[in-house]
């Protein structure tokens, strides 16, 4: 099997594939055409920095949230100190996104195992 992969003109080794993109990106580098990357990129990037601080909060609260308010205005995210994913879930709540994600939330939480103070941490 192996040797029919090799004789295959088609085949590309992954292995390979990534060296050659790395040694791109080092090359790329060394002669200063990395450029700045797309705003998305950036915007992306911050989001994900912003909300990977972990926060405790009170699970039963959490979860009484989500369900009553969670699905249109994201109210269980606000309370999480996330104010950014809480805004996303208020301006999107008519596309059924805050209902969606919500749903996901409390897929997340509900397993959770709080401490002896009922918190969990998100």
């Amino acid at each position: 099997m192996k040797q029919d992969k090799q004789k295959d003109r088609d085949f590309v080794n992954p292995q390979e594939l990534i060296a050659l993109e790395q040694e791109l990106a080092e090359l790329k580098q060394q002669h200063g055409l990395l450029g700045k990357p797309r705003w998305w990129v950036r915007l992306g990037d911050w989001l994900a920095e912003k909300t990977q601080e972990p926060r405790r909060v009170d699970r039963k609260k959490y979860i009484r949230l989500a369900l009553t308010c969670g699905w249109f205005c994201g109210a269980h995210r606000f309370y999480a100190r996330q104010k950014i994913l809480g805004t996303l879930y208020l301006l999107l709540f008519w596309t059924g996104f805050s209902f969606t994600m919500t749903l996901i939330d409390l897929m997340i939480v509900v397993p959770m195992k709080a401490d002896s103070q009922g918190m969990i941490e998100l």
